[in-house]
């Protein structure tokens, strides 16, 4: 059962497919490619599926007969998890006696297989991993205060161990979750079960890497004697811990074990911080700490491209890593951990069914995991409770942790550097965790926050995976030709999975919508725009289907308005595109629907030409703008030729880079004064995805920051100065005409 990280699924697999599965025990752990679900069973079962960010999870079967389900003979009241201490009298020496074997085979299938637990009347599926951490991982205050939605965290680390084509998890820590505890956990879980392996930590630093070894060597102390393999060594182990032999009650079944006195020969070390650490060993559990923290000499995103190849064989993939971290400034470890993280979206995946990564992203908000508000039972109080409700602590909560952290923030308004910070170290979106400090953005980071909790809050931004789905100021489609049949009408079909992202009641109206000319300029005879003087595209387009890492390029859009006459809003972005089609030439032609519907121009960024050429050939080489920082008879033959703007000019990137500060400044996040719009009003700037852009964005490497590129373009191809069309002038108005009367009718003269 999984309450908060995903959902039910209840179609993925017939009823009838899964019970006769389940009555030949035939369900197989691991990733099943027929159904697409991860199956995390070990005993041949399968139950409910849960989708959780991105992928499908197969959790066991809940047993038939209840009497194997903990607290199966307690009230729903009463129901509760409890660590149950061992018989006594069993030790190192009485563990061989007959009295103490069903018991002792219980709790190794157990470990094994993972067991059900009835919590509150819900059956809660608890993973060998899981089971294993709240009985028997004693720390220094005693055994784990059980959590649903740590136990939910282990179920999604199983799905990773379980699925072939995963390297691991990447987890953005939660402060206070007992992370850290889970990973040392994991090491001997696996570590006391698997003969001939290597496990490694490594921390932000060093030290950090030792107390971590230091906290699991005093855990395994506190083992039961029989899940205590012997250990080589002096009873305190500095740097490694290894296991030359097992319990004599290990079991002959576990893997890679046939006799009951063959040796483990397994080690669990720390590693220092460096580059090689691990570089070369064939490592089976990696806990990787506090990466976003990792030194200037250490970047993560360079160490896990070593680190990963730890993890192979091959083809294979033969080991997995618990990669987990708050994060830390972008500018001193952070952006390498974004990039690392942002390339694990299980929803990404290049050819070989991997992610770009290979490890899967987690992001747990921060209000299920806020100290002082889980129940008795270990559920997350979130929502305000509708009559006061007990914590684990005893004490009375009449709010949720939600109301909490709104408090919290909401009391730091006027201090915005300190709530950034706050909202970095208590992240509810994965935007926040990310957060850039005012000395890591180029633009006013205050304004782009403000801008993006009004997104958030008011709009109700909504997100899948991670990944921002739209909210409630944008409706999402595409542009197709009328009946297929190009340069005819373009028409908007709304789609919820729409490549598009337009701004809501900002069609184009019916004056200009569809509209264009054939105007001769230059010695070309083209299609031009009818609204140049409404507004403008700006374009970073892509020439390639495939980019050299596997992944889909993506090309990027933008459309904004200058102060106009039109039913559209006055110097507002109404459009967002930063997707990719299957072709680039649908991308291209993508563009042109786009220009036509709305008969404005765009200004492209010239680093590709075929695009360019597409639009020329393709009769519209007066919908793209020339360079704007030059008269015609200065642009080069290119430049006449199909217009566009060079990157490589200095000229230009410094404008693009003042054009979209001073957009920032006048129309982004509150109003400071009364100068463009009433002060204290919010900006209207509804494109989330576009403002975490501008706030990451690296001025000395902006190619990858697509979305800045295109809008800042298009804000460039706004300031550009329009001739003005002459117009007859009007003849003067005379109150006493005069007329010729000459002839048999008067004239007017």
């Amino acid at each position: 059962m999984i309450f908060y990280l995903g959902h039910k699924v209840e179609d993925k697999i017939d009823v009838v497919t899964r019970v006769n599965g389940n009555k030949a025990k035939s369900w197989e752990y691991g990733y099943n490619e027929e159904y697409d679900v991860i199956i995390i069973s070990k005993d041949g079962t399968l139950g409910d599926i849960f989708y959780v960010n991105g992928i499908h999870i197969g959790l066991p079967h809940v047993p038939t007969d209840r009497k194997k389900i903990i607290n199966w003979d307690k009230t729903e009241k009463n129901q509760k998890w409890k660590r149950k201490e061992p018989p006594k009298g069993l030790n190192s020496k009485t563990q061989y006696n007959e009295e103490y074997n069903d018991y002792i085979e219980e709790e190794i299938e157990r470990r094994k297989n993972g067991v059900y637990v009835y919590i509150k009347g819900k059956p809660v599926y608890f993973t060998g991993l899981a089971y294993y951490f709240y009985q028997w991982n004693l720390i220094n205050i005693g055994a784990p205060t059980f959590r649903i939605i740590q136990n939910e965290l282990m179920i999604y680390w199983e799905a990773c161990k379980a699925d072939y084509r995963c390297y691991g998890i990447c987890y953005v820590k939660n402060r206070r979750f007992g992370w850290s505890t889970i990973c040392n956990a994991e090491l001997l879980y696996s570590g006391t079960m698997h003969n001939e392996k290597e496990l490694g930590i490594i921390s932000k630093e060093g030290s950090d890497a030792s107390k971590l070894f230091g906290r699991l060597v005093r855990t395994f102390k506190k083992l039961p004697c029989f899940f205590r393999p012997i250990y080589d060594g002096n009873k305190t182990p500095k740097k490694e811990i290894f296991f030359a032999e097992p319990n004599g009650k290990r079991k002959t079944d576990e893997e890679n074990s046939d006799y009951e006195d063959e040796a483990l020969d397994t080690v669990i070390r720390w590693h220092t911080t460096t580059l090689n650490s691990m570089d070369g060993d064939a490592i089976f559990r990696s806990a990787l700490d506090e990466v976003g923290k990792f030194p200037k000499d250490c970047r993560f995103n360079a160490y896990w491209n070593v680190v990963k190849t730890s993890h192979t064989v091959g083809e294979d993939i033969t080991g997995k890593a618990m990669v987990g971290s708050t994060v830390n400034h972008l500018d001193q470890g952070g952006r390498e951990f974004k990039e690392v993280y942002d390339t694990s979206n299980p929803n990404v995946r290049n050819e070989n069914d991997e992610t770009i990564s290979g490890l899967y992203s987690l992001f747990i908000p921060a209000e299920y995991g806020i100290q002082g508000y889980y129940d008795v039972y270990g559920f997350c109080i979130t929502e305000d409770p509708k009559e006061p409700v007990k914590n684990d602590q005893g004490k009375i909560k009449i709010n949720g942790s939600i109301t909490f952290l709104e408090n919290k923030f909401r009391g730091l308004k006027e201090t915005p550097d300190i709530l950034n910070e706050e909202l970095r170290k208590f992240p509810r979106k994965e935007a926040h965790a990310f957060r850039a400090s005012s000395e890591e953005c180029e633009f006013n980071i205050n304004k782009l926050i403000e801008q993006q909790e009004h997104n958030d809050v008011e709009l109700e931004e909504k997100s899948s995976g991670g990944i921002i789905i739209g909210n409630n100021d944008i409706e999402r489609g595409n542009f197709i030709w009328k009946d297929g049949i190009q340069d005819t009408e373009v028409i908007w079909t709304p789609d919820p999975e729409g490549r598009f992202w337009l701004r809501k009641d900002c069609h184009p109206p019916l004056e200009f919508r569809n509209k264009k000319e054939k105007i001769f300029k230059n010695g070309i005879l083209a299609w031009g725009p009818m609204a140049e003087d409404v507004g403008c595209f700006g374009v970073d387009p892509y020439n390639r289907d495939k980019s050299a890492d596997g992944r889909g390029s993506k090309g990027a859009i933008h459309l904004s308005t200058k102060t106009n006459t039109s039913t559209l809003p006055n110097e507002a972005f109404i459009l967002e595109y930063l997707d990719r089609a299957s072709k680039v030439t649908i991308f291209f032609e993508e563009v042109i629907m786009a220009m036509v519907y709305f008969s404005m121009p765009m200004l492209s960024e010239l680093s590709n030409e075929a695009f360019l050429q597409y639009v020329a050939d393709r009769g519209y080489r007066h919908f793209s703008l020339n360079n704007p920082f030059k008269n015609y008879s200065e642009l080069n033959p290119t430049e006449k030729k199909l217009g566009g703007a060079p990157p490589q000019n200095d000229k230009i990137a410094d404008q693009q880079f003042y054009a979209i500060e001073s957009y920032i400044v006048d129309h982004v996040g509150v109003s400071m004064d009364n100068r463009i719009r009433p002060k204290g009003y919010m900006g209207n700037m509804p494109f989330t995805r576009t403002l975490e852009q501008w706030k990451d964005v690296d001025l000395k490497n902006r190619t990858k920051y697509d979305a800045y590129i295109s809008s800042s373009l298009s804000r460039l191809g706004n300031q550009r100065r329009q001739k003005k069309k002459e117009t007859e002038k009007p003849k003067p108005f005379n109150p006493f005409p005069r007329y010729d009367n000459s002839g048999s009718k008067s004239i007017a003269i």
